[in-house]
């Protein structure tokens, strides 16, 4: 059995602190969300279809920062699960459109509820006052975390490189 880090006298950085939360917590919400059918990695394309349904393939990669070749492996899995379908573009024969099935939209109303009831039990015994001043500081942290140097990075199209990967598609 290894010593703790507590034992070995050494104490855990805030970073190593918001590593393990956002680790575990990552960890604890795909493990609900794998009971709804839904792989982490096909999350970002089912909220890019909440969102707006019938986007192309392309758009789909555009939104989130990658090449249309590495949507098509996960677009393919979910239409297989029954939770998307594709359907020919009225006006453009040659665009595939990418929709929700009813199972689909099923899907994400019950894995909004599985985040929502995570979140309650992530604060609880939390007051008011604690949540704000946590929000206040977790908006002060990544004020901070931005106005650091390095690429810009926006909503789904944060380290496209890692759905890159050879082998490994959204």
């Amino acid at each position: 059995m290894h010593p703790s880090e507590e034992e070995m006298g050494l104490d855990k950085g805030m970073q190593g602190l918001i590593l393990d939360i956002s680790h575990l917590y990552l960890v604890k919400c795909f493990y609900q969300l794998k009971g709804l059918g839904i792989h982490p990695r096909q999350i970002p394309i089912l909220a890019i279809l909440h969102g707006k349904d019938g986007c192309s393939q392309k758009e789909i990669a555009q939104q989130l920062g990658v090449k249309p070749p590495t949507v098509t492996v996960s677009i393919q899995r979910l239409e297989k699960t029954g939770l998307v379908c594709r359907k020919q573009d009225e006006k453009d024969q040659r665009v595939t459109r990418i929709y929700l099935t009813e199972k689909g939209r099923e899907a994400i109303r019950e894995g909004m509820a599985v985040m929502k009831r995570t979140e309650e039990e992530v604060f609880h015994n939390f007051s008011e006052t604690e949540m704000c001043l946590l929000r206040r500081f977790l908006e002060q942290m990544l004020e901070n975390i931005e106005a650091m140097p390095g690429p810009s990075e926006d909503g789904c199209k944060l380290m496209p490189e890692i759905y890159e990967k050879e082998g490994q598609h959204v």
